[in-house]
């Protein structure tokens, strides 16, 4: 799926300011064949999208003319975007957390390669998360995903790192559950899971060094090269974080649900 479900959510409320009428929102779903849903789809405008999402949650694999529904919802929504407006700039904001923008001609653009696939890897690390019930680091992905969403930069970056950091503790107790609690620190942690018989993080790939120049450190002092009070942010860098942290929660994850 090329966008999530936030996405797709706010994208729906998106429109919910455009489609003013229902006639509108009418000829839309006859433009894409959907006419047969058209009488299940009551209420006010803001409604009908209310339920439009959920039918689209239940049923990603919709189409139309070979284009799923969700692509298409969401470019309606990218082609009435304009500056200025707060909940405009909560679809751009989703939208960026996919690895997507908006051009000056009000398309879709990937700003990243086929192969980061950002929805897919949010919706793994989530999974993954709770298969294994990691509730505390779950809280934190979670909130700092809401602080993006809102545009409070600095609030994210400090629960994005905070999520790294339970990240690894939580997996340092469950793969050795014995010698974690008595470490007393997150650094602990991560050396231990470098130097148990059968290491978690690898050496030979330079995930972890006794010389703190590895990349489990590296991307530590990327996340906030200011220690705990890293100040404020910008977009872009605040959604470098975010793409950085779920690609690298999704392969350490996927570690831990194969060792497990």
């Amino acid at each position: 799926m090329p966008y999530s479900r936030a996405t797709l959510f706010e994208a729906c409320t998106f429109l919910g300011q455009f489609l003013e009428t229902h006639g509108e929102f009418e000829d839309m779903l006859l433009r894409w064949e959907l006419d047969g849903f058209i009488p299940e789809l009551t209420g006010s405008i803001a409604d009908r999208l209310r339920k439009f999402f959920i039918l689209l949650r239940d049923n990603p694999q919709m189409q139309s003319d070979g284009r799923l529904i969700w692509e298409l919802m969401v470019e309606e929504a990218a082609r009435r975007t304009y500056s200025g407006n707060p909940q405009a700039e909560r679809f751009i904001r989703a939208l960026s957390r996919d690895g997507y923008s908006i051009d000056e001609n009000h398309e879709l653009r990937s700003d990243l390669p086929p192969v980061a696939d950002l929805p897919q890897a949010d919706d793994e690390v989530h999974v993954l998360l709770m298969k294994h019930n990691l509730v505390t680091t779950l809280g934190h992905l979670d909130q700092a995903v809401d602080s993006h969403a809102r545009g409070n930069w600095a609030a994210a970056n400090g629960q994005l790192r905070t999520f790294c950091e339970s990240l690894f503790d939580e997996i340092a107790l469950l793969v050795d559950p014995v010698n974690s609690p008595t470490t007393a620190t997150g650094e602990t942690r991560r050396q231990l899971l470098a130097n148990l018989p059968v290491p978690f993080l690898s050496r030979a790939l330079g995930e972890w060094s006794n010389d703190g120049k590895n990349f489990v450190n590296g991307l530590f002092k990327r996340l906030h090269p200011q220690g705990n009070h890293p100040g404020l942010s910008d977009e872009e860098d605040c959604t470098f974080r975010l793409h950085i942290v779920l690609i690298v929660a999704r392969l350490f994850l996927r570690r831990l649900d194969g060792r497990i």
